[in-house]
């Protein structure tokens, strides 16, 4: 739980985007269980009930037999995706859950002139990022724009082109994806380090990752087999995120 308390004695709380939208009733339970506990029973059951609606909105885990990993050697996707959520898509999944993201599977390309860094799965609202870019070599700006691209396809449905195909990079999604503070750097940098980057996919020389999560979930959270739990323990792994 994130909290702060100034001298006035006035609480300053950082909580689950599951509260962003909430009436106001819920606010009132959150700040009466706060006081109170689990002596407010009325107050906490309503809490249960919005958190358990609020969990079954969450998408399933991806069926495809792939382990989730978000945490990398070098890099964390999810803390990286978490910024990316409060900044510049905090009013993209507001009534709709960000999609999950994991590093691709290890292995060898057979890429000789481009890379596909990171890719972005509708049907499993799934963003992989290309495990090669889990490297000390890698800055952490550059893994973030390559996140801040996939989301966008996450974010935007631009509809379909006259031939009936999905559009992926219309007009829309080039203006947003200009707005990146690191855009004519990140673009620069891919230029310039994409040769290298081939190289080392080729070889397999990428590093290992390990603990899947979901943004705004913490790693040991299993949101399609959730059961209700007491609300303090509840509070811990989804009401306040991780700082």
């Amino acid at each position: 739980m994130r909290a702060t308390r100034d001298g006035e004695g006035t609480w300053r709380l950082r909580l689950h985007r599951f509260f962003a939208t909430a009436p106001e009733q819920i606010l009132l339970d959150l700040a009466t269980w706060l006081r109170s506990g689990r002596r407010a029973r009325a107050a906490c059951e309503r809490l249960d009930a919005h958190i358990d609606a609020c969990l079954a909105e969450l998408p399933a885990r991806p069926k495809r037999g792939q382990t989730l990993s978000s945490s990398g050697t070098a890099h964390d996707l999810n803390t990286l995706v978490g910024e990316l959520l409060a900044g510049p898509f905090a009013g993209d999944f507001s009534s709709t859950p960000p999609p999950w993201v994991t590093w691709g599977r290890r292995g060898r390309s057979r890429a000789r002139h481009t890379l596909r860094l990171g890719t972005y799965t509708r049907a499993d609202h799934l963003v992989r990022i290309h495990p090669v870019l889990d490297r000390s070599s890698v800055p952490a700006w550059f893994v973030s724009f390559v996140l801040h691209h996939e989301l966008l396809h996450a974010a935007l449905d631009q509809g379909r082109s006259n031939d009936g195909h999905r559009i992926h990079h219309g007009p829309r999604f080039r203006e947003r994806e200009r707005t990146h503070r690191d855009y004519t750097r990140a673009l620069a940098w891919e230029k310039k380090n994409l040769p290298r980057l081939i190289r080392a996919a080729r070889a397999g020389t990428v590093a290992g990752s390990s603990s899947a999560t979901a943004p705004g979930a913490t790693q040991a959270a299993e949101p399609a087999q959730y059961r209700p739990t007491p609300l303090t323990r509840l509070a811990q792994s989804f009401l306040f995120p991780r700082s």
